[in-house]
């Protein structure tokens, strides 16, 4: 969506006074035009469509109360074309003639940037940029009289009016998130997991539905309301500047001591700290597996780890749970120094780590007791991800530490925007254990064409860490639709995806690209 909100590349979020409509014209953003129109975008277009829309109005009315069965099976949605009766309620477009279920709605702003429709059992407008429905005095009007030729006349009184502007909250369309969060004395470790979070659908539903209801909740300085605060503070209102995230600092402090004061923290270990406090204060239960709370629904996976005797093949297998993925950076795999003539400081793709994290290790007698032969003995173990979590994030291990220093490894890795997961999975070694007996050794390279299994995961936001262990600074990177925003610290910059694949990643998620119902 066009608005004046988001910055052009290398400048700060600064408040407007102006937005772009859909057609690209600027008009006021004040929340008396937002009343009068209902939305900016509907002023615009009555502004220079008035009698046209009305008409349209008033006939896509008549059709809903005096012809709702026409609407329904004119709907087509079947392969072969022919008419489909829908159980739920049908979109149609103030803007051509098209009938669209909810999902074809927003595919249809997305494509033609028709952005009104019309709902089908009640005649309520939606606005697609401003994705709600809205409340338009005029048009509202007709919708009563449903849709019959009449004389219109303004039944809304002086005191009703004023009972609109005194009681209606203005969500403006780039009430979508986009804040930047003060730096309180080295607190961009924290900014950067908490933007991840704000814009994390699975949490962002959480707490705009009110899951966490903290006018309820009795905890002193509770993280969760924290979070909870800076949601509604984040989508409601009309601020571009950066925000002070106070209560979150406070909470912190209070809940890992570790955290208190004002040295630099590791982001990986704050994001570990903040997902185990969010699945206490939610209700969060012992056994990960039952877990209900938006913690485990949103990030819990689980690890296969089997471990085959060399003396006897007696395989035994155990299951991990994971909340991230912990990925080696240090040094290339073999084959891949091979591909690429490079050294050490080749580059490293992304799937050459999980390559190596889901292949197999060697054990040695000493680190390793077959209770089958009842003695030490070599063993092979071998990692695969059994159960993956709507989103995965994945922590490149670049900081080192031993008893003498700590240092940071500066390997360039790369990683895709879309990236499949199921070449490393349990059911996939399954399925080639399958095929390596029946037509030899299996293939184990990440570009295998498995398109009838593949588990695709679309990157969502990225962390990086730059300058030393000792002296760095966190920014992170964050995909507001289909839009990329860097955020360092209060300042919010629209980027490209270029920048964002070039970037130096400490940390980076993934997230599922559909769920079944």
């Amino acid at each position: 969506m066009d608005t004046t909100a988001v910055a052009p590349k290398g400048a700060a979020l600064a408040s407007p006074k102006v937005v772009k409509n859909s057609k690209g014209a600027l008009v006021p953003s004040s929340q008396m035009a937002h009343i009068a129109y209902g939305c900016e975008h509907m002023g615009n277009m009555l502004e220079n469509a008035r009698k046209q829309t009305f008409a349209y109005y008033r006939a896509i009315l008549q059709n809903i109360h005096e012809k709702p069965s026409v609407i329904a099976q004119t709907y087509k949605n079947s392969p072969d074309g022919r008419p489909v009766v829908s159980l739920r309620p049908l979109y149609l477009c103030l803007q051509c003639p098209s009938i669209m279920t909810e999902a074809d709605r927003d595919e249809h702003i997305d494509s033609k940037r028709h952005c009104f429709s019309v709902e089908s059992r009640d005649g309520n407008i939606y606005c697609g940029d401003c994705q709600d429905f809205i409340y338009d005095t005029d048009l509202e009007a007709r919708r009563l009289q449903k849709g019959k030729k009449r004389k219109f006349e303004d039944t809304t009184t002086t005191d009703d009016h004023k009972l609109i502007i005194n009681n209606s909250t203005f969500l403006p369309c780039r009430a979508i998130g986009l804040r930047g969060l003060y730096n309180m004395g080295q607190t961009c470790f924290m900014s950067v997991i908490l933007q991840t979070f704000i814009h994390n659908p699975f949490i962002r539903n959480f707490y705009l539905s009110e899951g966490h209801k903290t006018a309820d909740c009795e905890k002193e300085s509770c993280v969760s309301c924290a979070l909870d605060e800076m949601f509604v503070e984040f989508h409601s209102v009309e601020k571009t500047e950066g925000f002070g995230a106070v209560n979150m600092l406070m909470g912190s402090w209070l809940a890992g001591e570790a955290l208190a004061g004002y040295q630099q923290q590791d982001a990986h270990e704050y994001m570990q700290f903040m997902l185990n406090t969010l699945h206490l204060q939610n209700g969060g239960s012992t056994d990960s597996d039952d877990c209900t709370c938006v913690v485990h629904q949103t990030f819990y996976g689980q690890l296969s780890s089997t471990v085959t005797c060399d003396n006897c093949r007696n395989t035994t297998t155990a299951l991990d749970p994971y909340m991230d993925l912990s990925l080696d950076v240090r040094t290339l795999p073999k084959k891949r120094k091979l591909d690429t003539g490079g050294g050490d400081d080749a580059q490293l793709d992304l799937r050459d780590c999980l390559d190596r994290f889901t292949g197999r290790e060697t054990l040695g007698q000493a680190e390793y007791t077959c209770r089958n032969c009842d003695s030490g003995q070599n063993a092979t173990k071998q990692l695969r991800i059994k159960r993956l979590p709507p989103v995965l994030p994945i922590h490149l291990k670049r900081f080192e530490h031993s008893k003498a220093t700590s240092s940071k490894i500066e390997t360039r890795v790369s990683f895709p925007m879309k990236l499949d997961l199921y070449p490393y999975t349990a059911q996939y070694r399954s399925t080639q254990t399958k095929a390596s007996k029946a037509s030899g050794p299996p293939n184990t390279t990440h570009n295998m064409n498995t398109p009838q299994n593949s588990l695709f995961y679309e990157l969502s936001a990225v962390i990086v860490h730059k300058g030393k262990i000792d002296s760095g600074h966190y920014v992170s990177y964050s995909r507001e639709g289909n839009d990329w925003f860097l955020f360092d610290d209060s300042k919010v910059v629209l980027v490209s995806e270029a920048e964002v694949l070039s970037a130096e990643a400490y940390l980076l998620f993934y997230m599922v690209s559909g769920l079944e119902v």
